[in-house]
């Protein structure tokens, strides 16, 4: 479910964002390349073992290595072109989290 959502969110938002900027996107084509072959590999196998080892390698490999390209998109990318929320907008600009700091 991760791996399909983050498929969908560089679909959606992060390769369009780099394209509108007029900005390289082979990487980012080739990391949803690498998690649909990883998420293939999971339920084309016989081996329950052989599966679960197959998404650790997914989740805690190649998830992590596609994020920092999309991380690094990001960091290049116009902030009026990326549709996703920022880093910072998710940790200083959420109106509940000063309600949870100061109630706690």
């Amino acid at each position: 479910m991760e791996a399909l959502c983050m498929i969908d969110m560089m679909n959606q938002h992060v390769i369009p964002a780099m394209k509108s900027a007029g900005l390289a996107t082979a990487e980012l084509d080739a990391g949803v390349s690498q998690l649909k072959k990883g998420l293939k590999a999971i339920h084309d196998s016989d081996d329950d073992s052989k599966a679960a080892d197959l998404a650790r390698e997914l989740r805690l490999e190649t998830m992590i290595a596609v994020r920092k390209t999309c991380d690094d998109a990001e960091a290049v990318c116009p902030a009026g072109l990326w549709t996703l929320a920022t880093y910072k907008e998710l940790l200083f600009n959420d109106p509940t989290m000063g309600e949870m700091l100061y109630t706690a």
